[in-house]
């Protein structure tokens, strides 16, 4: 162990002595102090994984990302996580309701990833045996499937001492620490259960509040479509079952004009400088992180932006069937589902399914799929 790396633990160790809260104790940033936070340090009590305080990976990282209230909540009670990624709360609800005559439905596992987190109730997807477009077992789908909760930087893959800062917010970071990948996703030879990665973890910056909006939100650099294909290495590209997304779906000055002028169904009089939408993000094409601003609203720049999974999906999990952003079934958004009365919907369900937004005071009663903020054709 090298000097930097002797002067964080030690740092870790006056921190927790002193109850004293400190960078290099923050979890998952290179303070050991915490460790004990998800791992039993004296007896594992028979939990899968060795030492872990929850019965499961995703189990364990839900003791705190499900706390009531916590910024950092990425399963609630009722659908109100706004962060970037999604509430893993829809996985936990199945929807039905009567359209045109015929009973519909949307079940909870059609709504994003399923991590298997046993004290929580959530299990595996009853359909998928493995990712679509990909070889990734369901059953072993977990929250460390994509983060690595050791916040090894790149390249490290399982080894290394952790000691990096999160790479997920601009900052400059203490000395002896280097920044991290955003998010702690696993990076160029990060290893799980099944899978080495091949393709690095992407370029992105985040606001330190996470409900989402649209001066408040992830501003995505570059490469999150290419470190999906980790997983699901079919599903970017050009073929002919997908929509192009990644580093070669770039903006052309037309869907860069559309995205632009667009605001909502028959109104196309928006500036680029505040076209920015949230709920339809973009890459822009950068590979140097100090260049993003989570506060921007401007819009894509023709020939450098791009397309990617997320510009469509939650990462994590949303109200809609495939993790849609939006109701990719619905002609009109308002008609969207979850809706109050809906069997199995919440009282806020239908609100929260949009993060909170009113879909008729902020794009009117008659907006069409969100696909036209690129391709205008109503």
């Amino acid at each position: 162990m090298g000097w930097p790396q002797l002067a964080v633990v030690l740092a870790s160790i006056v921190a927790l002595l002193s109850g004293v809260p400190s960078a290099a104790s923050d979890f998952h940033n290179g303070g050991v102090g915490d460790c004990d936070g998800c791992h039993d340090l004296h007896t594992s009590g028979g939990r899968l994984g060795g030492l872990l305080r929850g019965s499961d990976a995703s189990s364990t990282c839900l003791r705190c990302h499900a706390a009531r209230g916590g910024l950092h909540n990425v399963l609630s009670g009722d659908g109100s996580s706004f962060t970037a990624g999604g509430d893993f709360y829809w996985l936990t609800r199945s929807y039905a309701w009567i359209q045109d005559g015929r009973a519909r439905t949307s079940p909870a596992d059609k709504h994003g990833h399923n991590v298997v987190a046993v004290d929580y109730g959530m299990g595996s997807d009853i359909d998928l045996a493995v990712a679509p477009g990909g070889n990734y077992p369901s059953s072993d789908l977990s929250c460390v499937s994509c983060h690595d909760p050791h916040g090894r930087r790149t390249g490290d893959g399982n080894g290394g001492f952790p000691v990096d800062r999160s790479g997920s917010y601009q900052g400059d970071f203490p000395d002896g620490t280097f920044a991290g990948n955003f998010r702690l996703l696993g990076g160029l030879a990060y290893r799980t259960s099944t899978t080495i990665f091949a393709n690095d973890a992407p370029v992105a910056t985040a606001p330190t509040y996470w409900a989402e909006t649209d001066d408040n939100h992830t501003d995505y650099g570059s490469g999150m479509s290419e470190w999906c294909t980790n997983c699901h290495s079919s599903m970017v590209g050009r073929g002919s079952s997908q929509h192009p997304s990644g580093r070669d779906a770039i903006f052309t000055e037309r869907t860069a004009s559309s995205y632009a002028s667009y605001i909502q169904s028959g109104s196309f009089s928006g500036a680029a400088d505040t076209s920015f939408l949230a709920l339809v993000p973009f890459e822009r094409g950068v590979s140097d992180a100090s260049l993003l601003d989570p506060a921007s609203t401007t819009g894509p720049e023709a020939g450098v932006s791009n397309v990617m999974c997320l510009t469509c999906h939650r990462a994590h999990a949303s109200a809609f069937q495939v993790a849609g952003r939006w109701d990719l079934s619905a002609t009109l958004l308002a008609d969207s589902h979850p809706a109050f009365g809906d069997n199995g919907a919440g009282a806020s369900d239908a609100r929260n399914s949009y993060y909170g937004r009113d879909l008729t005071a902020d794009f009117g009663p008659y907006q069409r799929s969100l696909c036209n903020k690129c391709h205008v054709g109503d």
